[in-house]
């Protein structure tokens, strides 16, 4: 009965919650239009206090507040701007009760030059000065009016503080991020990419919207309600609960009874199951071992067929040699009789002609047996061995078919071997005689049940060049579907008893697919006999190859894949071209080194973030080598636990420019030190060698960006003036990415101090990279190969050679 109260309860409560947050969202909503605000003041803001030409002007239409501006192109960023002020003073209004705000806009600019940025600019005393609206703190979006429907909606929370205000306006960390508690003013500003020439943005309407009782502060009321509900019904459920626990306690002493006698009977059924455990697992091991002798037995009985029929065949031309010998000798023993009374010619005759006939049948039969041995001892060796080598494929199918004709001849059914002369293979001929004499056991066990004649073919041929495919194929009767789904499965066979080991097939299977890594096909139809397609490359897999993994940049990877466009890094002689630089040749050339002193190792290259990162890799052994080179100073400290080559980029080639986007004329006019000092110039701090020396040259303004391609996007956007990096190598030296030129500052350039080394890790691959790669690299700096391969990249530029270094003193 209390459990059907309860239940009731707590559904009328649930819906109760459901209605109120529905009213919540749906009829507690409150709409503020701010462009009708009484003691609001308008104004229009253009680009002439800051050395600008645009000119903004306002007006109102009705209850549209109407802003004309006339774009010229005579200041850095053009703009024009429409401020509605909230207040007359610096008690502006609280926005932190409002979730969204909705506006109708118009302009008569399409694309990117119709963008409008749309500010909320919040005073502070921390950092605000009422009479300096370049003070007040403006959070920021974008759109374009003519690219969706009005009136638009943006939520609050979409607003952030614009970078470059922060950037001008050093302050803590506490005031860095939004703030909507104290907005003096809502302003309207022609975009980014605005053009010169005359513009109308129509302002019809804003609005903020929200909840007279904020959705957190409704939510916690329903929580608290929902609280003071579950305690009163625990406190109800605690004093029945007492009153069932005196009842419970007699029930419990007499479980614990129970619960003695249960384990005691526990403990004994564990000890018996342990024991089974134990000897279980002893069954599973005497199984395993079991299996492998069936395997190993499986490969005996293999190579004891080829005894057998070795020795049978054998068996004739050695029979004939003795017999030819036997009669020479008799011959000669009588011509010795002869010889003592009357020898005569026509006696000598007989016995020269009867010799050179025996003599030619004891060196044919000889040479036959030396032949089948000669092939047997070949045969046998790869059999025992199973060491790779290379051979020629109709020498093991001449081998083994030979080895199985006693069989064969018994058996009284036929084998048909036609195999190129031309298809050489390196691999393993052991194991694939082993694969040939299994097809052929299989198909004399299995495929002529109850018949006196039949034909087994093995046909080969080339494939792709690179390739080889082996068919078998038999007249025999066939397989059913459910033979021919577990053909290849370990001790399948439906002769148990019978001769067979169920391992043939499985065998043919392990050895094309793991140790040829090939591919085993097999059909087959009751009545029309069996197709077995095997396919495996002429070059079989190096099961004993060394991997090592090479750190690198993911942009030097990206680019390294776009210069080679294809080409085989090992036939590299020019580094120039497109997507090539310092880095990019470095790795090229680690690359193709690797490949020709290392042959048995596989590469696979792995990208770091950073050069730190990289360091930390090599420290833990989790990359063998860096293939492209860290400054000496990153390196220095960790000289014990890495292993670091001989300089690759020597003191002074680290030349740099001064990268600046085009018509950026105040940068591009750089002459002096001072010039420099009073830009903005985006760095990584991670790049230790820029970093320091840009702090060497006095430059205070530089912000730290972690890629390349957010430095380049911050030049080409105006936001910092400068970057650092190695000229290119086309004459132009025009740097670009994805649509964005930079372009250096011309006769001037920076010479960063420190030398640049190749780094490897104390392993046993990273000691054999460092003693022959990084050796290799010493010889390329002696002989003038690497100096080469820098100039054909631009690292090492002529056409800089006579600028002069802004930092000399």
């Amino acid at each position: 009965m209390m459990g059907t109260s309860m239940h009731r309860v707590l559904i009328g409560m649930v819906l109760a919650t459901f209605l109120a947050l529905y009213a919540n969202a749906n009829w507690m909503g409150r709409t503020l239009r701010i462009d009708t605000v009484p003691s609001g003041i308008e104004s229009a803001v253009d680009d002439r206090p800051e050395g600008g030409k645009s000119v903004a002007t306002l007006e109102r239409r009705g209850h549209a507040h109407v802003l004309h501006c006339k774009i010229v192109a005579a200041y850095q960023w053009p703009f024009c701007e429409m401020d509605l002020r909230l207040g007359p003073d610096e008690h502006g209004m609280d926005l932190s009760a409002f979730d969204s705000i909705s506006m109708s806009v118009r302009t008569n600019a399409k694309g990117p030059s119709g963008a409008i940025r749309v500010f909320l600019r919040n005073f502070d005393p921390a950092y605000s000065n009422l009479a300096d609206g370049s003070t007040l703190k403006p959070h920021e979006v974008v759109f374009e009016p003519g690219a969706q429907p009005m009136p638009v909606e943006f939520k609050l929370s979409q607003f952030m503080v614009a970078s470059w205000w922060t950037q001008a306006h050093p302050m803590g960390l506490n005031l860095l991020g939004p703030q909507l508690n104290n907005v003096t003013t809502f302003a309207l500003t022609t975009g980014g990419a605005v053009v010169p020439g005359d513009y109308e943005i129509v302002l019809e309407s804003v609005e903020l919207h929200g909840l007279w009782i904020s959705k957190a502060n409704f939510r916690l009321g329903i929580i608290l309600v929902w609280l003071t509900c579950i305690i009163g019904y625990l406190a109800f459920v605690w004093r029945d609960a007492r009153k069932r626990l005196h009842a419970s306690i007699q029930k419990s002493d007499d479980l614990h009874h129970y619960n003695e006698t249960l384990e005691a009977r526990v403990e004994e059924r564990t000890r018996a199951l342990s024991i089974s455990n134990s000897r279980l697992i002893e069954s599973l091991q005497t199984l395993e071992r079991a299996r492998d002798e069936l395997v190993q037995n499986e490969k005996y009985a293999a190579l004891g067929t080829l005894v057998a029929g070795v020795a049978h065949e054998l068996n004739t031309p050695i029979g004939n040699a003795v017999l030819a010998a036997s009669t020479i000798a008799d011959l000669t023993r009588r011509l010795g009789e002869q010889a003592q009374s009357a020898l005569t010619r026509t006696a000598l005759n007989h016995f020269l002609a009867e010799s050179a006939e025996g003599s030619q049948i004891l060196s044919h039969n000889l040479k036959r047996a030396a032949t089948l041995i000669a092939s047997f001892k070949q045969l046998a060796a790869d059999q025992h061995s199973g060491q790779r080598r290379s051979f020629a494929l109709r020498d093991i199918m001449d081998e083994t078919s030979l080895a199985m004709t006693p069989l064969l001849r018994h058996s009284g059914h036929q084998l048909v071997v036609d195999v190129p002369a031309n298809i050489m293979l390196d691999g393993y001929p052991g194991p694939l005689s082993q694969v040939i004499i299994n097809l052929v056991n299989n198909g004399l066990l299995h495929a002529f049940a109850g018949r006196t004649h039949g034909s087994m073919h093995i046909a080969a041929k080339l494939i792709r060049d690179d390739s080889v495919e082996i068919v078998y194929t038999d007249d025999g009767i066939g397989m059913p579907p459910q033979v021919l789904n577990r053909v290849f499965e370990p001790f399948f066979t439906t002769k148990l008893g019978k001769g067979g080991s169920g391992l043939g097939m499985h065998l043919v299977h392990n050895f094309i697919t793991q140790l040829f890594g090939g591919t085993v096909q097999i059909e087959s139809q009751q009545e029309k006999g069996t197709t077995i397609r095997i396919v495996f490359p002429l070059r079989a897999p190096n099961l004993n190859a060394k991997r090592a993994k090479i750190g690198v940049p993911g942009d030097v990877a990206e680019d390294y894949f776009r210069f080679l466009n294809g080409r085989d890094v090992s036939t590299l002689t020019h580094f120039g071209g497109p997507h090539s630089r310092r880095d990019v040749a470095e790795l090229a050339l680690f690359q193709r080194e690797m490949q020709r002193l290392l042959p048995d190792v596989e590469i696979e290259l792995v990208t770091i973030d950073s050069y730190a990162q990289g360091i930390e890799h090599l420290r833990l052994g989790r990359i063998a080598a860096l293939a492209t080179s860290s400054w000496y100073s990153d390196l220095e400290p960790f000289a014990g636990e890495i292993i670091i080559s001989e300089a690759i980029v020597l003191e002074g080639q680290s030349v740099v420019g001064l990268f600046t986007r085009d018509g950026n004329t105040r940068t591009l006019e750089i002459k002096t030190l001072a010039d420099l000092q009073s830009q903005r110039v985006v760095s990584n701090r991670d790049w230790s060698a820029d970093w320091r020396t840009l702090d060497q040259l006095g430059v205070t303004r530089r912000f730290d960006v972690k890629t390349w391609r957010q430095m380049v996007y911050l030049v080409r956007s105006g936001e910092a003036d400068l970057l650092l990096a190695p000229f290119p190598s086309h004459d132009n030296l025009r740097i670009e990415l994805e649509g964005c030129v930079l372009v250096p500052v011309t006769g001037r350039y920076v010479v960063l101090e420190g030398t640049r080394h190749f780094a490897a890790a104390r392993t046993l691959l990273g000691e054999q990279i460092a003693d022959v790669v990084f050796r290799e690299f010493s010889n390329m700096i002696a002989n003038g190969t690497l100096a080469a391969a820098f100039a054909e990249c631009g690292f090492l530029n002529s056409v800089s050679s006579n600028w002069v270094d802004i930092g000399a003193k």
